[in-house]
């Protein structure tokens, strides 16, 4: 039965205040939040380099990452330069560059979530809008990639309408919006053009190819040169995530792209769009899987257009439509977007990417211990940014491990030049051991944060003995105690019970202190040989560096399924190894095996290359189908 026109226009007319409706209340829940907004780990990075541009209006150099010799800022300028300047106008204290990250965040989310229903809109009616808008915002992680506003986000934006624009002729736009893409992120060079050339390839459309592509090589030229200029600050190490998948989206956005490119040239923007991300593939596939949710949500969209048009009765075909959208926003077999939304607003801020207020208040304990000229090295390299949006500091590493030095002159600094921020409370009492023996100094906590600094080459003869006894009763610890900082379906609980949650928390923290105490132990008996022994000191250095990156992965809420089962199990089974060894040995102080023993765990934990830091390993691919 074919339908009335009239009810073909109210349906249409629904269609569009569903969605409306769905973008209002996930803004709504968004904004609400502003205040202590949702954020990434990168955010830290990203806002503390934005204040630079807001003090100082151009930074070609980045100061605070892999200090004390920096290296240069070779991330796209656009996102850190607006949230910069937006953040100066704001009052220009750390606070306001966070203000200003969380307002340019919403933006993002709005910018996404509103391409997505107006691309589709466009290319197949008010169905297609509709479903491709609540199929994006309903989906908790590809939502939550645009809505933590990372520079990469803007990216999947301005390719698209790079490629809206083309394929309508608008070579004007089209590369005001490539341009758009290349200095907003430093993969841009590789996918902006890619996306281009594959619209120009479904169009045939070379003349006004050459047009966009002179333009943008003139206007980038700038930025092109620079980077190629500091090419070999690229290096091998690579941070990595762990895959995130919104099911529903997925599986419906991969049907879409399937069905699209059964007519290419009809199809040319939307397989420029889903194409041209596809150069993440050999960088980072996680952050590709979540960003190219967005044009997999308009091919999504168009995939359940054209089955409920082909549906002859109109009812039933109206029952598919409003059950996508019904299970998109509620039950998107998996994680729907309005959970972590509602809950966060309601005080349950959990998992949390960065702690500004904790930030804060190191950041201030620093300036008052005047501390400042120090290099700072916190217990997970990538938080030390953070500080930097609120007091003028450097960090020993530091984050977007992709550009470092080949050789760090950090390395070569005896511990007792650097502050260091250790993943203990300030009454831990081997931390307060420490501090009686007159061996550390205490600055000052934030939560289970200690600001310290080590006296210079106290005695090794009594220093041995004391943190030997610690290593091997911590790793014994951890061999037996420690547990996946993970959230999988047979603990889902322990995140939205308060009771549980706090259960969960407490086992945390333990194994975060107890990864700290090894790190403090390292420290220390570096200090105490550092003048005798500089080569086995500037082991042991690394090894704390990286116990104190392992206390972030069994502890911090941004860390969740970096490690997975198998990476832990042989942690814990190397640290009860040592632990057994050393004991047996009666050993009175660090032994190569144990060094090299504790290398080794690290080591292998990490992913590590020689004297590159790695921030992240390879993560747990499928951590939520266990």
């Amino acid at each position: 039965m074919i339908p009335e026109a009239g009810s073909v226009r109210r349906q249409s007319r629904a269609a569009l205040i569903a969605a409306g409706a769905i973008f209002l209340i996930n803004f709504a829940l968004l904004a609400g939040s502003l205040g202590d907004y949702r954020v990434t780990i990168d955010s830290a990075y990203h806002v503390s380099i934005a204040r630079q541009w807001g003090e100082h209006w151009i930074v070609p150099w980045d100061t605070i990452n892999f200090a004390p010799g920096g290296r240069p800022n070779l991330q796209g300028p656009l996102f850190q330069a607006a949230i910069g300047n937006l953040g100066w106008l704001l009052g220009g204290t750390g606070n306001d560059y966070v203000m200003a990250n969380a307002i340019a965040a919403l933006a993002q989310w709005t910018a996404a979530i509103a391409a997505a229903g107006f691309f589709a809109l466009q290319l197949c009616g008010e169905w297609a809008g509709l479903a491709a808008l609540s199929l994006l915002s309903g989906a908790a992680f590809a939502s939550a990639s645009f809505a933590v506003g990372i520079p990469s986000g803007w990216l999947f934006i301005f390719s698209g309408w790079a490629a809206w624009f083309f394929v309508h002729k608008r070579i004007g736009w089209a590369a005001i919006f490539t341009l758009l893409a290349i200095y907003v992120h430093v993969a841009g060079f590789a996918m902006a053009p890619v996306t281009i050339i594959v619209a120009a390839i479904l169009t045939g459309r070379w003349r006004e190819l050459m047009a966009v592509g002179a333009i943008t090589a003139i206007v980038t030229a700038p930025y092109a040169i620079f980077l190629l200029d500091h090419l070999h600050w690229f290096t091998a190490a690579q941070g990595y995530a762990a895959l995130l998948l919104d099911p529903l989206l997925d599986l419906l956005g991969v049907l879409g792209a399937l069905m699209a490119l059964r007519q290419p040239r009809r199809n040319a923007f939307l397989l420029a769009w889903l194409i041209g991300p596809l150069v993440w593939l050999a960088h980072d596939p996680a952050r590709l899987v979540l960003q190219w949710a967005l044009p997999a949500s308009v091919a999504a969209g168009l995939l359940i257009a054209r089955a409920m048009n082909s549906i002859s009765d109109r009812r039933r075909a109206l029952v598919l439509g409003w059950g996508v959208v019904a299970l998109a926003t509620l039950f998107p077999l998996g994680i729907p977007a309005v959970a972590p939304e509602i809950s966060w607003d309601a005080g349950l801020r959990y998992p949390r990417g960065v702690d500004w207020n904790q930030a804060q208040r190191l950041a201030h304990k620093i300036e008052r211990a005047g501390l400042n000229k120090r290099l700072i090295s916190d217990y997970q390299p990538a938080l030390c940014p953070a500080l930097a949006v609120f007091a003028p500091i450097k960090c020993d590493k530091g984050h977007w491990i992709e550009v470092q030095p080949r050789h760090d002159p950090a390395d070569d600094l005896p511990a007792a030049a650097k502050a260091y921020i250790l993943p203990m409370p300030s009454d831990d009492p081997v931390l307060v051991g420490m501090e009686r023996r007159g061996w550390i100094a205490a600055h000052g906590s934030a939560a289970a944060n200690t600001l310290v600094t080590l006296i210079a080459n106290p005695p090794e003869d009594a220093v041995a003995p004391a943190v030997v006894a610690v290593m091997v009763q911590e790793m014994k610890w951890l061999g037996r105690n420690a547990i996946n900082n993970t959230i999988e379906f047979d603990n889902w609980r322990s995140v939205i019970s308060p009771r549980l949650q706090h259960h969960r928390q407490r086992a945390l923290t333990a194994q975060r202190i107890s990864a700290g105490r090894i790190e403090l132990t390292c420290l220390l008996y570096a200090d105490s040989i550092g003048p005798n022994d500089p080569a086995k000191a500037r082991e042991l250095r690394w090894i704390a560096r990286g116990f104190g990156v392992m206390a972030s992965f069994l502890s911090d809420g941004f860390a969740i399924d970096y490690l997975t089962e198998q990476r832990l199990a042989a942690f814990k089974g190397d640290l009860s190894r040592l632990a057994r060894q050393t004991s047996e040995s009666g050993a009175r102080a660090p032994d190569p095996r144990l060094v090299a023993g504790l290398q080794a765990a690290i080591a292998n934990a990490l992913d590590t290359y020689g004297d590159l830091f790695v921030e992240r390993p390879r993560g747990n691919l499928f951590p939520w189908l266990k």
